[in-house]
């Protein structure tokens, strides 16, 4: 008789050990499947580092690529905070007001009448040509960091042209002295074979012939829109 209790008890006791142990396996199963779900929400692909962060058009001060040239009337001159002031009356860019951010390193102030280079403390009030830079703030009012300031506009001439040789000059078809510059902006300026050239802050000897496809010179026309002088700037 106790022989038989002992083995009932014996089962009783391997019944719960099973039964605990497929507990444990179901339970382990569950955790799992559960952690497949959570991985299965992860993208396949690399992640995009930038998702949830602001768009350029979200955020007030989105860049509009730009590289035109502008032209109209400096109102006011800070050296201090490094900015020249003007009203934009082109039909290029953003019309109005506008700040320009002068930048020592990149950005050339130039006297239009001379070709040297103006201290951003010198620059008056008065007529200004600037060529931008490539981006441009949408805040109020835009500002800008441009490539060239041209001042001192005189009232009575035109102010000197920026350009980048798009090719080499070629001989004009209907002038017999000369030449015809294609610039990288679409534009085509006819320069006088005669014409004074000079250097930009160098002492070095150039001419004409210097004038190659990816030369960036300033152009002075006369009444007929003929090239008089040039000024090479050094690649």
């Amino acid at each position: 008789m106790k022989k038989k209790i002992v083995m009932l008890m014996l089962a009783a006791a391997l019944a719960a050990t099973a039964v605990a142990g497929c507990s444990k396996n179901n339970t382990s199963q569950e955790q799992d499947i559960a952690s497949d779900a959570q991985e299965a929400t992860m993208p396949d692909g690399a992640i995009d580092e930038a998702f949830g962060q602001p768009s350029e058009d979200e955020t007030g001060d989105a860049a509009v690529q730009n590289s035109n040239r502008i032209y109209g009337v400096i109102t006011d001159v800070s050296a201090s905070e490094q900015t020249i002031t003007v009203d934009n009356q082109s039909d290029v860019s953003s019309t109005g007001e506008m700040i320009l951010t002068i930048d020592p390193s990149n950005t050339e102030i130039i006297d239009a009448q001379t070709g040297l280079p103006v201290e951003l403390s010198e620059v008056q009030s008065g007529s200004f040509e600037a060529y931008l830079g490539d981006a441009m703030t949408m805040s109020l009012p835009p500002q800008c960091t441009p490539d060239m300031v041209i001042v001192n506009i005189a009232e009575d001439a035109a102010a000197p042209q920026y350009a980048v040789a798009a090719e080499d000059p070629a001989d004009a078809a209907d002038l017999e002295n000369a030449i015809v510059l294609k610039a990288t902006d679409g534009r085509t300026y006819v320069i006088d074979k005669d014409a004074q050239v000079t250097p930009y802050l160098t002492r070095n000897i150039v001419k004409l012939q210097d004038l190659t496809a990816g030369t960036a010179c300033l152009l002075w026309e006369d009444e007929n829109e003929i090239v008089t002088k040039v000024m090479i700037f050094a690649e």
